[in-house]
């Protein structure tokens, strides 16, 4: 049987930093968070796994619904960048589910978010073998259990990612969306981790704890989506495209902060689109 190479970051996202003073500008640089190693990858090469989000059934057949629905998903967002969002066309209701969508799912479909779920499916069986006999008995007999025996503790992506993206892109999607555009140079760098959200209401123990921060009216998505550009999206915030270049003096200290959070934020490796860095992207402020 083949194994077919599935990307937890997408090939088509990350060709946005290609090099193009690299062959037939093919190539990005990455830049390792251990050792600040550099390398020259194709985007094709990076943050991919075999059958990362395939399920097998009791027969060994292989099911691919989770990576269709995700190619789905990218296909338009990708679409939509390279034409719309690259121009700065204003943004219909379509674009802006496009881009709620996007967000939500690379968010949830990254290499960690497998891991924790993994761990998470792994606890639960162990809680369950550690109950009183009659219930875990009763628990054992389930459809919910026998789903997370035969499906989830080996492949939790099905269950965590249409859980979290049907929860939260309707509630991004009605959030304002910022696109703002630099001309910094190397400008924003992505990783393995690329979206990050960030809510200041998590730390106020007067407020209760909400599901990633849905319904929060402090919630800020923010997403790099090309070197140029990255997406903000919040409830209350500001709609529209922004040019920071308007505002050169801030303009290298708000990328190199936005830079900051993603270096910070990564698992491995960042992703740049020349062969630079600055050490200060991964130092914690």
């Amino acid at each position: 049987m083949e194994y077919k190479n599935q990307h937890f970051i997408p090939e088509s996202y990350l060709k946005a930093w290609c090099d193009p003073t690299t062959s037939n500008e093919a190539f990005v640089w990455t830049v390792s968070k251990k050792d600040k190693k550099i390398t020259k990858k194709s985007p094709k090469s990076l943050f991919s796994e075999d059958d990362f989000y395939t399920y097998y059934d009791a027969n060994n057949k292989r099911y691919l619904e989770l990576e269709h629905k995700l190619q789905e998903i990218e296909d338009r967002f990708i679409a939509l960048r390279d034409t719309k969002l690259k121009q700065q066309v204003p943004l219909t209701s379509q674009d802006r589910q496009a881009i709620a969508l996007f967000a939500s799912s690379i968010f949830a479909r990254t290499k960690r978010w497998k891991d924790d779920g993994l761990q998470i499916w792994q606890d639960y069986i162990e809680m369950v073998e550690n109950l009183p006999s009659e219930v875990s008995l009763a628990i054992k007999a389930s459809k919910d259990y026998k789903d997370v025996v035969n499906i989830h503790k080996n492949q939790p992506m099905l269950f965590h990612l249409f859980q979290f993206v049907n929860l939260t892109a309707p509630y991004l999607y009605t959030m304002n969306c910022a696109i703002y555009e630099t001309k910094t140079d190397p400008g924003l760098i992505t990783s393995d981790n690329p979206c990050f959200w960030f809510d200041p209401a998590i730390y106020n123990s007067k407020l209760p704890l909400k599901f990633f921060g849905i319904g929060s009216p402090t919630l800020n998505v923010i997403l790099p989506i090309s070197p140029k550009q990255y997406i903000s999206l919040e409830k209350n915030g500001i709609d529209g495209y922004i040019n920071l270049n308007t505002r050169p003096s801030e303009e290298i200290d708000i990328i190199d902060t936005l830079n900051s959070f993603t270096a910070t934020n990564c698992d491995n490796l960042i992703v740049v689109n020349s062969k630079i860095y600055k050490e200060k992207w991964f130092e914690l402020k």
